[in-house]
C-alpha cells in the first residue's frame, strides 16, 4: 500500500509539473542563472575573452561544462567545438595626414584628429602622395532608392571623402530611405565596395557623433583578425580612415558649402575639395590562430532533422591600455556576456522541459564576433546542420542591466513572417514590439550581429532587446540605457554589485518563448515580399528547393 501511494504521489507530481510547464514555460528561465553566467564570464578572470587567448580557453571551456550539466548535447559529433583558423594582423604604424590646399598646407595629428587602417592585405606597405580629395556624399548607389552619389564621376586613384550612414539618418524623414532605421546601404561595407570597384585609392568617413571616438581608437590599436577558411578578400582600396568634423571644416574653410545639406538632394553631385592628401601606413602578417564556435543541441521529438538555432557570441575585446585608468581588461558584460548568458539559461530550459519541442534547438556560441562577425560567417559557410532545414536564428547581443522592459525592439521586426512568433510570445509576457526606430540604437545594426550571415544565407532572423518603456514606469531605467554607450567597447563595461538582470531575464524569456513557438509548429516562416530585405527571400526560396 506504501508503495502504490509513493507511486501514485510521483505521478502526480509529474503531471503537475508538466501541466506548470506548458502553462508558464517562461518561468524555467531563472534570473539568478542569468546573473551568475554573467558574473562569471565578465570577471577579470576570462581576460576579456578575446579569441587566441586564456581567456579563450576559460571561456570556451566554462560554456561546454554549462551545456553538459545542462544535458544539451554536443553538436559536432562528440564534440561541443567547432574550431577554425584565422590570420593575425598587425596594424603597424601611420604619419600624420598631411593635406595641402591651393598654397597652404596643413598636418593632422593620427589618433587627435583622424584615424586610418590599411585594407586587409598581409605585409603591406601603403604610401599615398598627393592623392585628390572628392566628396561624395554618402558614396551609396542603390537603384531601389534611385540613388547615385557617384553620378559616374571619376574617381580613381583618389581618396573619396563620405558622410555616416544613408540620407535617411539624416533627413529623419521615415519616408526618405529608411528615416532614421539604416539601410543595407548606410554600411561601411557597402561604401567601401563601391569605392573600390570605382577605383578610389581609399575612403575617408566623416566623424559622426553616433560613433565613439574610444571606441575606434581601440578596434584600430588592435591586431586585426581576418578568417583563414574561406578568407576575406581585400575591400580593393590601399586604406580606409576617419576623420575629424573639423578636418571637413577646414577643407571647405573658403566656401560656405553645407555638405550635410548638399549631399541630401537628389540631385547632389560630387564636389571636388581642390585638395591632395599624403600619408603612409602599414600592416603586417604575424600568425595563425586557431579559434572555436560552441555547439548544442537539444533534439527534437517528432522532427529532429529541422532545427531552430539560437546565437551569441561569447568574444570580447580582450586587454590592451585604457584612458580610463589602470584597469587594461575590457570585461564586456552587456557586449556580451549578457547574450551568452541568456542562451545558455534558455538551453538549460529546453533541456530540463519533460515535453521535448518536435523540432530540434541548436545552441550556437560563436567567435570573433567583435573581429566581424568571423565566426559566424565561418558556421554559415560550414553548418554542421544544413542552412535549408534550419527554420530561423533568434540571436542575443548585448541586453541591457535594467528593470524589466515592456516595449522591445527586434532590429528584424517587420521583414519577415518571425513577427507573428515574436508577438505571441511578448503577449504572453505582457510585452509589445516595436520598430527599431529613434536615437537608442544609432548605426547600422541590422548588419552588425550574428544573425546577419544568416540572414545572407537566406534564413529568418529575430534579435529582441528590451528598451523604451520600463514596467515599473521610472524613466531612469530608459537613461540607463542611453548611458550604456559610454561604456561600449570600454572597461568599464563590467560586472558589479547590484547588477541588475531583470530585463536580461524578460528578454532571454521572450527569446525561449519564441523558439517554443517555432519549435513545435510545423510552418516555415519566410521574408516579406514587402520587405527592403526582399531579396533574401529569394534567396531563401532557392535554398528551400535543394535536398
Amino acid at each position: 500500500m506504501k508503495n502504490y501511494i509513493l507511486l501514485a504521489t510521483i505521478v502526480i507530481s509529474f503531471i503537475l509539473s508538466c501541466k506548470a510547464q506548458n502553462a508558464n514555460p517562461e518561468y524555467l528561465i531563472k534570473e539568478e542563472n542569468v546573473v551568475k553566467h554573467i558574473k562569471t564570464l565578465a570577471s577579470d578572470e576570462f581576460l576579456g575573452r578575446k579569441p587566441g587567448t586564456k581567456g579563450e580557453e576559460k571561456t570556451t571551456k566554462y560554456i561546454e561544462q554549462q551545456l553538459k550539466l545542462f544535458n544539451v548535447e554536443p553538436a559536432n559529433a562528440s564534440s561541443y567545438f567547432q574550431d577554425f583558423k584565422i590570420k593575425k594582423v598587425q596594424y603597424g604604424n601611420c604619419s600624420n595626414l598631411v593635406i595641402e590646399s591651393g598654397k597652404e598646407k596643413k598636418e593632422y595629428i593620427y589618433e587627435k584628429d583622424f584615424y586610418a587602417k590599411t585594407s586587409y592585405k598581409l605585409n603591406e606597405e601603403v604610401t599615398i602622395e598627393n592623392a585628390e580629395m572628392i566628396f561624395v556624399g554618402f558614396g551609396i548607389v542603390a537603384s531601389d532608392y534611385n540613388w547615385d552619389d557617384y553620378k559616374e564621376v571619376d574617381v580613381k586613384g583618389k581618396i573619396v571623402v563620405v558622410l555616416f550612414s544613408d540620407p535617411g539618418y539624416y533627413s529623419k524623414d521615415p519616408k526618405f530611405f529608411n528615416g532614421e532605421q539604416p539601410t543595407y546601404y548606410a554600411g561601411i561595407r557597402h561604401k567601401k565596395r563601391e569605392a573600390a570597384k570605382r577605383g578610389a585609392a581609399g575612403l575617408i568617413m566623416i566623424h559622426d557623433d553616433a560613433i565613439n571616438w574610444d571606441a575606434v581608437k581601440n578596434d584600430v590599436d588592435s591586431p586585426i583578425f581576418v578568417e583563414g577558411e574561406p578568407g576575406l578578400a581585400s575591400d580593393g582600396l590601399k586604406f580606409s580612415g576617419l576623420i575629424s568634423k573639423s578636418i571637413m571644416k577646414d577643407l571647405l574653410s573658403d566656401s560656405n558649402y553645407d555638405y550635410v545639406e548638399e549631399a541630401l538632394l537628389k540631385d547632389f553631385k560630387p564636389l571636388p575639395l581642390k585638395a591632395k592628401a599624403s600619408l603612409s601606413l602599414n600592416s603586417t602578417f604575424k600568425d595563425f590562430v586557431t579559434t572555436k564556435n560552441v555547439v548544442g543541441i537539444v533534439k527534437g521529438s517528432k522532427r529532429p532533422n529541422e532545427y531552430v538555432l539560437y546565437t551569441a557570441h561569447w568574444d570580447h575585446v580582450g586587454t590592451r591600455a585604457s584612458h580610463l585608468g589602470n584597469d587594461s581588461i575590457f570585461n564586456g558584460a552587456i557586449d556580451n556576456a549578457s547574450g551568452t548568458a541568456m542562451q545558455l539559461e534558455v538551453a538549460r530550459a529546453f533541456s530540463k522541459m519533460k515535453k521535448k519541442t518536435e523540432r530540434s534547438i541548436v545552441f550556437l556560441f560563436t567567435s570573433a564576433e567583435e573581429m566581424g562577425l568571423l565566426g559566424a560567417e565561418y558556421y554559415a559557410n560550414n553548418p554542421l546542420y544544413p542552412l535549408n532545414k534550419t527554420v530561423c536564428v533568434i540571436n542575443a547581443d548585448a541586453s541591457f542591466a535594467v528593470e524589466k522592459m515592456r516595449m522591445v525592439i527586434n532590429v528584424i521586426e517587420s521583414h519577415s513572417e518571425m513577427d507573428s512568433f515574436v508577438s505571441k510570445a511578448a503577449d504572453k509576457l505582457g510585452r509589445e514590439i516595436v520598430k527599431t526606430e529613434g536615437e537608442e540604437m544609432p548605426g547600422n545594426v541590422f548588419q552588425r550581429s550574428d544573425h546577419y550571415p544568416f540572414v545572407k544565407k537566406g534564413v529568418p532572423a529575430v534579435w529582441n532587446v528590451g528598451n523604451y518603456e520600463p514596467l515599473n514606469g521610472d524613466e531612469k531605467e530608459v537613461e540607463k540605457i542611453a548611458a550604456y554607450m559610454q561604456h561600449y567597447h570600454q572597461v568599464t563595461d563590467e560586472y558589479y554589485e547590484g547588477f541588475n538582470g531583470a530585463n536580461i531575464t524578460f528578454d532571454a524569456q521572450l527569446n525561449f518563448l519564441t523558439g517554443l513557438e517555432v519549435g513545435n509548429s510545423s510552418k516555415w516562416p519566410n521574408w516579406s515580399e514587402e520587405s527592403r530585405y526582399s531579396q533574401y527571400k529569394k534567396i531563401r526560396d532557392e535554398s528551400m528547393k535543394a535536398d
